[in-house]
This record gives C-alpha cells, structure tokens and sequence, in this order.
C-alpha cells in the first residue's frame, strides 16, 4: 500500500465519522450508507473492512457506548452492506440502492436483537417502536444512493488511480517493476 493510498483511506474514513457525527442531531438521517456502498465499490472489502473498523471504534469512543453491545452489530451491518457492495460493484445505483436499503435494514435488526436482551423489553414492542426510525434511514440511503452514488465512485476512483477514466493504472495493476517512489506517492 502507497502513502498515497493510505492517505486516502484516511481521508475516507473521517469524512464517514464527521458526516454522521454532524447528522446525530436528525435521527437515523446520514451519508454512512451510502458512503459504505460506494466504498464497497471502489477500496474493497479488505480497506473498506479497515475504514469500517476504525469508523466503529471512534464512533463508539466518541458517543460513549463503546462495548460489545454496541460496536458489533454497528460492524457487522456495515460489513453486511460493504460485501453486498462488492458483489454487485458492476451495477446501476438502483440496484446498489436495494441492496443499500437491505444493509440498512441488516443493521437495524442486528441492533433489534442486541437491545431486546440488553433493555430487556420484548421483541414486538421494540420492533413496532423502531419502525419509523427503520423506514427513515431506509429512505435516506436510498435517497442519497440513487442520487450521489455515481458521482462519488467516480471521483474516488480517480483519487485512486489518478487518471480521468478511473482505470487502474499500470502500477495499481501490480505490472509495474520496483522503481523508487515518485513525488506524488510521497506528499502528503
């Protein structure tokens, strides 16, 4: 991994930990969906399982709740939406938005069980009361997906591989010989 990519992975990892920080105030109102979709089809699975990690230890850290409880559903339903990105990274927003919203809903539900055992209330009366909530960041992904999903990949795709197309570049290939680094891979 170059500087420059690692550079990068930071940087995407704290735009997703600002922008739901700074969206905490509109219930189940934010970008990390959409961002973890277009992650998902662009970095991969193994940097944006990275990305992914770190967002959930600092988001946990910094609202005070970080334990088990909450930090492995909040992984497991972003890694749930990552993978489904993956697989189908080749297709249209509309079906990256499906797939978004059945992320959001993994998440949602993963924390359903979490909070029965852990608030000790019973399922359907949870459930019935987090259903406006699941419906809102449904819409919200999918609002935001079928809008900013192309725009984004794309412009991640070029801070990746540097080149107006998106296209891997010979180095990113893994065809280049060893040669020193260049400038650009060295400035940070």
């Amino acid at each position: 991994m170059t500087i420059r990519r690692l550079c990068i992975l930071v940087a995407l990892t704290t735009i997703l930990f600002v922008q739901e920080e700074l969206l905490t105030f509109i219930p189940n109102v934010q970008l990390t969906f959409l961002l973890v979709v277009v992650y998902g089809a662009t970095i991969g699975i193994r940097d944006g399982a990275l990305v992914i990690l770190v967002h959930v230890l600092l988001d946990n850290l910094f609202m005070g709740s970080f334990n088990l409880y909450c930090m492995v559903p909040q992984y497991l339903g972003l890694f749930f939406t990552l993978c489904m990105a993956r697989l189908f990274k080749n297709k249209n927003e509309i079906i990256q938005a499906i797939f978004g919203a059945i992320g959001a809903l993994v998440y949602c539900w993963l924390y359903v069980l979490v909070n029965i055992w852990f608030l000790n209330v019973r399922f359907i009366d949870y459930f019935i009361a987090d259903i406006p909530f699941e419906i809102i960041l449904v819409a919200s992904t999918v609002i935001t997906i079928l809008f900013l999903y192309k725009p984004l990949v794309k412009l991640i795709n070029n801070l990746l591989y540097n080149n107006k197309k998106g296209e891997k570049t010979n180095d990113e290939k893994g065809n280049s010989e060893d040669k020193e680094s260049t400038t650009s891979d060295r400035t940070i």
